[in-house]
């Protein structure tokens, strides 16, 4: 006969707190707001309408439940749905899972998936923007502040010998002449037209190479096309990096790697205006949660120094 366990106060506490906090209206529309990726406190003010001070009492409310979680980006507090992994307490995953189910059903829905949408275009779009202006001095803007030389050689030497690599957020294609040593074939995508205009110059006339302007949350490749994948100082720039990894996930063949290069955390917010980042650096602990949900094993988490304040995170994935 099974024993029944009864829960611990702190359990209890926490089952009753998820469960008053999703009995508000509000608090349900901005569970499903979150259910599209991370949204600043302005942002979620701008999509439901409401006061500031309103929204951050709701959001206070859905953190201290355990519902939702949030993160700094400088000035900047972005809130989030976490993941199973980033939890003690399962219970409010599951609440949120169960209400998502049901998401046809939500109240306001059409209405705040439109605003949602809204501001993920106008992110996309204030990239683009940026992107298609310095085109063409992009390559000596990454010299003076990332220094590209001194993490090329760590892709090469982590990227396999093999037929096709996909450069993800490839610019006006700096990389490419490096990667077709290690590859017979690489594909290099954008979302910047003038950066595939300014990678086409040099690359058009080459049967190695095919350059393609697509959003990288929606890549135009088969499934299990690619042999590799490189995102080298790209996906600081994008609005939802999980789901640029499913993405990833699904181009990539088994067993294949996937190289990530990006800044570590920090706070240098000039980078949100100078440069159009969207994340101020990456921990790797998330990166490292990220990619397991997305189905990836983690070979290896690296750190490159730099002369300037900044260091480089180097990440190398296989598709399990």
């Amino acid at each position: 006969m099974a024993i029944e366990t009864l829960p611990t106060n702190r359990t209890a506490s926490h089952l009753l707190a998820a469960t008053k906090a999703i009995s508000d209206e509000t608090r349900i529309r901005i569970l499903h707001i979150l259910s599209f990726g991370a949204f600043s406190v302005n942002e979620v003010v701008e999509i439901l309408g409401m006061g500031q001070s309103r929204i951050s009492r709701h959001l206070k409310i859905l953190t201290e439940a355990g519902l939702i979680g949030s993160r700094r980006e400088g000035s900047l507090v972005y809130s989030f749905l976490p993941d199973e992994e980033e939890m003690s307490l399962k219970f409010p995953v599951e609440l949120t899972k169960l209400l998502l189910s049901y998401k046809e059903d939500l109240p306001s829905r059409e209405k705040d998936q439109k605003m949602v949408h809204q501001i993920l275009e106008a992110r996309e779009k204030k990239s683009k923007t940026f992107f298609d202006g310095v085109a063409e001095s992009w390559e000596r803007l990454q010299e003076e502040t990332l220094h590209p030389k001194l993490y090329r050689s760590w892709i090469l030497q982590e990227l396999p010998t093999c037929e096709n690599i996909l450069d993800l957020g490839c610019g006006p294609g700096g990389l490419i002449p490096f990667l077709l040593n290690k590859a017979k074939h690489v594909t290099g995508v954008d979302n910047s037209s003038r950066m595939i205009e300014n990678a086409s110059i040099h690359f058009a006339k080459n049967p190695s190479v095919s350059l393609i302007q697509t959003p990288m949350e929606h890549l135009p490749l088969s499934a299990n096309s690619c042999d590799a994948v490189v995102a080298s100082m790209v996906m600081h720039h994008i609005s939802h990096p999980p789901t640029v990894l499913e993405e990833i996930a699904r181009v990539l063949k088994p067993g294949g790697v996937f190289c990530i290069v990006d800044l570590q955390k920090h706070n240098a917010e000039y980078m949100r205006d100078n440069f159009a980042d969207l994340w101020l650096g990456f921990e790797p602990e998330l990166f490292e949660s990220w990619l397991s949900n997305a189905g990836f094993k983690v070979e290896s988490i690296g750190e490159i120094q730099t002369e300037s304040s900044f260091k480089i995170l180097t990440i190398k994935a296989t598709k399990e």
